[in-house]
């Protein structure tokens, strides 16, 4: 059992037999106090013979920093995966700005210049390719009047490529812009000397006096 002396609040540890069915004496060997200790822990005083007891040890801090030590390796654990996933997310972002470099620079044109620096040029869209038997017409579809633009595009490098979005503008007096849409090509990929081929009809084309098509590099 665990007594407190009643003056200086020093604590005792003991046997139960120590103090008996009736109780005794009892003195404080830090403040000299003296009381009379009884298993239901009165504090009545009886005359009779002392028994002196020593202060109860604290804690020792080596078992303290025995008791943190399992929980570091799991601290150290949880601080490697956070740091393990910050380097993923950079990995991932400089993969896609290096993948998807020419999609980068078609949204925001000034990062050709950052790539080339970087020794990684990017190639206009539809390098490699060539558009060959364009032709545009209106034509008169379901009671009214339509613009048909189709072509061809070839392969005429020696690599395979992939194939973008042709970008379409239709000019009128003055060549002044009227309106742009773009057409998707098929097959979206051609190897060397292949051909994918595109066509496109579009309603309510008064006032187109030509056709302008370009690469757009959308994909």
């Amino acid at each position: 059992m665990i007594i407190t002396c009643p003056a200086c609040a020093t604590r005792y540890t003991l046997a139960d037999s120590a103090v008996g069915p009736q109780g005794r004496k009892v003195r404080c060997a830090q403040c000299g106090h003296m009381w009379w200790q009884s298993p239901e822990d009165e504090s009545v005083f009886h005359p009779g013979e002392v028994t002196e007891f020593h202060p109860v040890p604290p804690p020792s801090s080596k078992k303290k920093e025995a008791a943190k030590s399992p929980a570091a390796p799991g601290a150290r654990r949880r601080a490697l995966v956070g740091w393990g996933a910050f380097v993923a997310v950079l990995v991932a972002i400089a993969a896609a700005g290096y993948l998807g470099r020419a999609t980068v620079v078609r949204l925001w044109p000034p990062a050709a210049l950052f790539y080339e620096t970087v020794g990684l040029p990017v190639e206009p869209p539809g390098t490699g390719l060539q558009l060959q038997n364009v032709r545009s017409e209106q034509k008169a579809e379901d009671g009214r009047a339509a613009l048909l633009v189709e072509g061809q595009i070839l392969n005429v490098s020696e690599t395979a490529r992939m194939v973008p979005a042709l970008r379409v503008t239709a000019l009128g007096v003055d060549r002044q812009p009227l309106r742009n849409w773009t057409v998707e090509p098929v097959p979206p990929q051609i190897l060397p000397g292949e051909i994918a081929t595109f066509r496109d009809v579009q309603p309510d084309v008064a006032g187109v006096l030509e056709v302008m098509i370009t690469f757009d590099g959308g994909r």
